[in-house]
């Protein structure tokens, strides 16, 4: 069973905050605290919580296959689906 190291994820982004969404879509990551992940959008930087993520891990854990943003929107919450898929993918939760 995976468990999200939050240490790991920090230091991943502080090294290279660039990232893709499923649609090759590239996104920075301004900031991580405690709490939350912070994606730089050309509006406004919007967050992704620590508690929802993990939550979209424990369903994968658990057998739950998430294929795509749209699943995390579905299963976990609407909260840049998107970009929480493309996080999970690059910490090695889903392929």
């Amino acid at each position: 069973m995976k468990k999200l190291n939050w240490e790991i994820l920090k230091q991943r982004y502080k090294e290279n905050p660039i990232s893709y969404t499923k649609t090759k879509k590239k996104f920075k990551v301004s900031r991580v605290t405690n709490t939350s992940i912070y994606i730089d959008l050309p509006s406004r930087e919007e967050y992704i919580s620590r508690e929802n993520l993990e939550k979209a891990i424990d369903l994968v854990n658990n057998g739950i296959i998430m294929e795509g943003p749209a699943d995390y929107k579905r299963l976990v919450y609407d909260q840049r689906s998107t970009y929480a898929w493309a996080i999970l993918k690059d910490m090695g939760f889903i392929e």
